[in-house]
Order: structure tokens, then sequence, then C-alpha cells
């Protein structure tokens, strides 16, 4: 399945109480860290680190620079050092509870988030980052009410709704997915995945010209996605709509003309039609792209006119 991720959060410090040298260094790491030089950044605060090893923010600040190098396990590391160094912070363990399921630690990852609750129930992260934990353990249940926890306190977050619809999609609550991947588009007009999704939820329901609205939305954000179209076809040919199918496998052969499924779909298409020499050529022509089931068809399609033909002579 498809997770949004919460970002983690930065931590703003009062420079005035640090002294001057070590100041300078927590500045220059985190201009490097800015300017995306995680390796100059680490290095900075190690620095720093050495003048005042008692500093729980350095900690912290070289542990976000580790999980941009997809160090994850030393980012715990640090992160770990922070806590113990200051367990008042709720950003210290939510971080390293990001850590820890980036380690694919996910229970530890619950304990932090529930230390991170405790600091700060209202924190809506908190609960969305916990419904991901859970959810990777297969609690189902107990994700659904993190992530409902979660829009109860920040009701205009987008990617809430698209997660837990995601799951309710995944659980075979098809109705309640459609209600939330809705909540999702009401707040953010442009989620291509939200019009996707809700579509894919409409094409399981059989609401065909539903799923075919959404994913022209979809498309109108994504005009190349090709993805998108086969969806769309399939839509279509759900409602015998073949010629409108074909105008979509067009589009995919226009975006990739070595695509040899939309040849042989587009060619089903021109078949129904009773669109003969077009559908043959695009059988021949998905068969000399490697799709070779497209020569029986040519043979039992394509080539009986002529078998008859010459059995009457």
């Amino acid at each position: 399945m498809r997770f949004v991720f919460a970002s983690q959060l930065i931590l703003f410090v009062c420079f005035s109480c640090i002294p001057a040298e070590q100041n300078e260094l927590l500045v220059k790491g985190i201009e490097s860290y800015d300017n995306e030089q995680y390796r100059t950044a680490i290095t900075y605060f190690s620095e720093a680190i050495e003048a005042d090893p008692a500093d729980a923010e350095l900690y912290y600040y070289r542990a976000r620079s580790k999980m941009q190098l997809d160090s994850c396990g030393h980012a715990i590391k640090d992160y770990s050092r922070a806590i113990l160094l200051n367990k008042t912070k709720d950003v210290y363990f939510i971080n390293r509870g990001l850590a820890y399921i980036s380690c694919q630690r996910y229970f530890e990852a619950i304990l932090d988030f529930d230390y991170a609750e405790f600091l700060d129930s209202t924190n809506a992260s908190i609960y969305f980052n916990r419904a991901y934990a859970k959810e990777s353990i297969e609690d189902y249940p107990g994700a659904i009410e993190d992530y409902t926890t979660a829009i109860s306190f920040d009701s205009t977050n987008y990617k809430f709704y698209m997660n837990r619809g995601l799951l309710y999609s995944f659980i075979g609550e098809s109705q309640k997915a459609i209600d939330d991947y809705t909540s999702a588009i009401n707040f953010n007009q442009k989620n291509m995945l939200a019009y996707k999704d809700r579509a894919d939820e409409y094409l399981k329901q059989g609401n065909l010209a539903a799923a075919i609205a959404d994913y022209s939305s979809a498309l109108n954000l994504q005009p190349e996605n090709i993805e998108l179209y086969y969806s769309r076809a399939e839509a279509k040919l759900g409602l015998n709509e073949f010629l409108a199918a074909a105008v979509d496998y067009t589009y995919i052969i226009s975006l990739d003309s070595t695509d040899a499924t939309a040849f042989y779909n587009r060619g089903i298409c021109y078949a129904s039609l009773n669109i003969k020499v077009s559908a043959c050529d695009d059988f021949q022509k998905a068969g000399e792209l490697g799709l070779f089931e497209a020569y029986q068809v040519i043979k039992d399609f394509c080539e009986v006119d002529e078998n008859s033909k010459s059995k009457k002579k």
C-alpha cells in the first residue's frame, strides 16, 4: 500500500543562550542542512558536540542530518542521546519514532509515539505516525483509531484522510474509503492520487461513470500518466464504449509507441466495432513488439475470411 509519511519537524533554538563558538558551529550546521549538504552539517554538529557534549539539541540536529543520508540506525543513537539529556521534548520522541519506522522497528516506534502523546496529547502528527506504525504490524483497528484522532485535531489535513482511505480500501470498506478520498479532494483539489484512488473504488463498486469522471480529473492534473489512461479505458470497456476506450489506448501509444498491450487492446476495441483492417494492423504491431499471443488472434480473426475464400475456390 502507498502511504503518506509525516515530515520531520524543525525545532528552533535560542542562539543568544549559546556560547559564541558553539553558536557559530550550530549556525553553519543548520545552513549546511538547509543547503542539503548533510555530511558537512554532521561535521559541524559533531564539532559542536565536542565543545558541549551535554547539549541535547546538537544530537537532535545531527540525527536529522543522518536521517537524510538514510542512516536510521545512527540517527536513532543520536536521538536516544538527546532524549537521555532531555526527556521533555516531544519532538525528540516523534523523530526517533520516525527513525524506528525507517528501520522497520515498528513496536519501538509505537512506544516512542506513546511517550510523545504523554508529552503533548493534542499533536495530530503523533497519532498520524503511530497509525502508520500500527498499520505496519497489521493492527488495523488501532491504526484507524489513530488516524481518526489525528483528523479530530487537524480536520483540514488531506494526508490524514488519504491514509485512512487507503486503509479502509485495503480492509474492504469501500464506501468509507470513498468518503475519505472525497474529504481529501475537498481540502486539496490538485491531489491527483485522491481522484485516482476514488476512481479505483468506484471501479470496484461497478460505478463506471463515476470512475471515468475521476480518472478524467486525475488526467487533467497528470495528462501523461499512462496508468490513468489504462484505468479509464477499462472503465469505458465496462460500458461497451469501445471507440472511447480506443481513444485512450491511442493516447497511450502517443506517449509510448512501444507499448504492445496498448496496440493489442486498441485492436480488441476496433474488432468489437467491426473495424477489421485497423484491428488487424494493431494485432500485427502488438505481435512485432513482443506480445506473441496477438499472432493467434490474427490467425483466428484476421485470416479467417481469407481461409474461407480459399476453401470456396
